[in-house]
């Protein structure tokens, strides 16, 4: 089977936004994606940006695990230097693959420069291991490419060509667990001890957000929204708790607090699996019902 090494292009060393935001948290999408790929049989390694102090780390990742192929996230910020990155991975060989809020958003974009082969629009798991199924086969060629849905690819002649999304996954219970193993987990949590005081890990409870607002009308998870149940989420809670040891948990959905029921049934799993944590919204609670902020409180 294929080998890819995911790679998180944002280096902390060189962001002073991030810095500042003293909230350093891991690749939660790229380890979804890992975790998939592993259970469908491809190899995966993971380079993670965050601690490194730029390229030659990637280098050296690249020299040590000799990828067939090279997936990319990249947000606005960290486009230039996954940009970087992919001009090395493609001078190595690899083939190059792209992902994450930008590419989705503007895939031609992408397309234009000549060190990117593929890029993935949206949710990423099944496109990706249709890539890499691909590749193993030695059929990775526009030809194949024009029958894959969720792909911006070049044709013979070039042009860009974006094909419509793949369906969403609806069963969000079906995905494996992020393959959190594949990163230094200890580091994130002793840059967050030190920064804030407590040790914190992300979550996510579901994927879409229903608004259609115009700044993310274009967002990976779409506008479809679904949610895990209570009990995969608890269960996952109490292998985080269990695991790592952390005082905190940050839910880092598109949109929070759509269901009261949902969350009133995650309060009371969470607290039958001995997995209740503290968490907090990746934004400020905007609803003002009291019940909802009760149970917040409750986790």
């Amino acid at each position: 089977m294929a080998k890819i090494l995911l790679c998180n292009p944002l280096f902390l060393s060189q962001s002073p936004e991030e810095q500042a935001a003293k909230s350093p948290y891991f690749p939660l999408g790229l380890l979804y994606l890992a975790g998939y790929l592993r259970e469908r049989g491809h190899t995966v390694a993971m380079f993670d940006g965050t601690f490194e102090t730029g390229e030659p780390a990637f280098e050296q990742a690249l020299q040590a695990e000799a990828p067939e192929a090279i997936g990319i996230t990249a947000l606005l910020p960290s486009k230039a230097a996954a940009l970087r990155l992919a001009q090395i991975a493609h001078n190595f060989g690899a083939t190059v693959i792209f992902g994450g809020p930008d590419p989705t958003r503007s895939p031609k974009d992408y397309l234009t420069q000549p060190q990117v082969d593929v890029v993935v629009h949206h949710e990423g798991e099944e496109t990706l291991v249709a890539l890499l199924n691909l590749l193993d086969q030695g059929r990775l060629t526009a030809e194949a490419l024009q029958h894959e849905l969720g792909v911006a690819y070049k044709d013979e002649s070039g042009q860009a060509i974006v094909n419509p999304p793949r369906p969403f996954i609806q069963n969000l219970d079906d995905l494996p667990l992020p393959a959190r193993d594949l990163v230094d987990i200890n580091h994130y949590l002793d840059a967050w001890r030190e920064e804030n005081g407590y040790a914190s890990l992300t979550i996510s409870t579901t994927r879409g957000c229903p608004y259609g607002c115009e700044w993310c009308r274009d967002a990976v998870h779409g506008a479809q929204f679904r949610q895990r149940s209570p009990e995969s989420v608890a269960a996952e809670m109490k292998v985080l708790k269990e695991t790592y040891q952390i005082d905190r948990l940050r839910v880092v959905d598109d949109v929070d607090g759509i269901s009261r029921e949902w969350l009133e049934a995650w309060a009371k799993t969470a607290e039958a699996e001995k997995a209740v944590i503290p968490f907090e919204a990746l934004n400020d609670l905007e609803r003002q019902d009291i019940p909802l902020l009760d149970v917040r409180d409750t986790l």
